[in-house]
């Protein structure tokens, strides 16, 4: 009866030895299939290396964009002869970077180029952050390029939408602590942002709803309603013309 504790001493150490005899040809394997794979990618054996690098050049690689311009250019040079695709672009790189400074400094007054239900909804962001005691940093903003992407048509407006290729650092923080994103990691993604005009104002009854908004051209007063031909602050008249205006009615990232 003393040979039975040594017997099953025995056995458990041949099982012991089995096991990691299994384990160590199953990490031989791994490792030999995860050299052979690097070496078939990279042209060398060192696969976390090779990953790692790989990684860097995604985060340094801008995000691609859909350009429209053959297509929708010549659709809006017909109906907005006046329409400068250049000076719209810049117009759209500077909007969207006073947007992403205004999240950043948590200043919506940084967002000066935009109309009313742009700067609403900036707002609603920020207030939406401040309740949860959350900051939004965006550093090093650079814009690689941006493009024309569509145009559309609507009931009383038209809608120019242009799309850039956008790199920064973000992270997120609350109570001082990194909630999201890194403060060493670039970041590469996409925005789309939407350049409105209001085109025939008897088919817009709210002029609110439909994401336009106007202001006074003498007080920059902002006028709720498209039948006031009276800014109701300082008394001047609201032409036709302050109708027309081209203005940013959403900005949205779009990975």
């Amino acid at each position: 009866m003393a040979y039975i504790p040594m017997i099953f001493s025995i056995i458990f150490l041949l099982l012991f030895a089995a096991v990691m005899i299994a384990g160590a040809v199953i990490y031989f394997k791994i490792r030999n299939k995860a050299r052979q794979i690097s070496m078939d990618m990279y042209g060398n054996s060192d696969l976390l290396s090779n990953l790692k690098r790989t990684e860097q050049e995604y985060m340094q690689t801008p995000r691609s964009t859909s350009d429209g311009s053959s297509i929708y250019a010549p659709k809006i040079a017909r109906d907005f002869p006046e329409f400068n695709v250049s000076e719209m672009k810049a117009r759209a790189e500077n909007c969207l970077k006073e947007y992403l400074m205004a999240l950043d400094t948590g200043d919506a007054s940084m967002l000066q180029d935009g109309n009313e239900e742009l700067k609403e909804a900036l707002f609603l962001r920020l207030n939406d952050l401040n309740l949860r005691e959350i900051k939004e940093h965006y550093e090093g903003i650079k814009i690689h390029n941006t493009v024309l992407n569509t145009y559309n048509k609507f009931p009383g407006r038209c809608v120019v939408r242009f799309q850039s290729a956008v790199q920064y650092k973000f992270w997120a923080e609350q109570e001082g602590k990194v909630i999201k994103g890194s403060k060493d990691s670039l970041v590469q993604t996409r925005y789309s942002m939407d350049l409105c005009y209001i085109q025939d104002s008897d088919k817009i009854e709210n002029i609110a709803a439909a994401g336009h908004a106007l202001n006074c051209p003498n007080c920059g007063g902002a006028i709720s309603s498209l039948g006031i031909k009276v800014c109701p602050y300082c008394g001047s008249q609201v032409t036709e013309f302050n109708i027309k205006v081209w203005n940013f009615c959403a900005i949205k990232e779009s990975v």
